[in-house]
């Protein structure tokens, strides 16, 4: 069985990415600072490292995601993205799912949801 285990993302401004995914999206987990960005360990147990480079020009479908652990508090962080003026790239509010994609600093995709079916932690 392959376990999915790690996530790298290349980004222009590692300090302001962390901020971004720390701060304001809220994950979680041991910040290992390192001479290219950053790796931050979730409770999960999957690696995420934002290093310094050159995000791609063109990200197509590509996305990451966040689960929240009810529809309001998706709707809430909506809200609160609204308010920051994030640029929202997509969203639904639906019976069984709720999700609010966003723009980071270097433009990739991120969700934020709520399934039914999908447990959350």
């Amino acid at each position: 069985m392959a376990v999915l285990d790690h996530l790298a993302l290349a980004v222009a401004d590692p300090d302001r990415s962390l901020r971004f995914y720390r701060d304001l999206l809220g994950v979680e987990g041991q910040v290992r600072e390192e001479p290219y960005g950053f790796v931050i360990t979730t409770k999960a147990g999957v690696a995420f490292t934002l290093f310094r480079g050159e995000p791609p020009s063109a990200m197509g479908d590509f996305h990451l995601g966040v689960s929240l652990g009810s529809p309001s508090a998706v709707r809430e962080a909506r809200q609160r993205f609204l308010s920051l003026q994030l640029i929202e790239h997509e969203w639904w509010d639906e019976q069984g799912y709720v999700s609010v994609k966003v723009l980071d600093p270097d433009g990739y995709i991120v969700e934020v949801s709520w399934e039914a079916d999908i447990r959350t932690t």
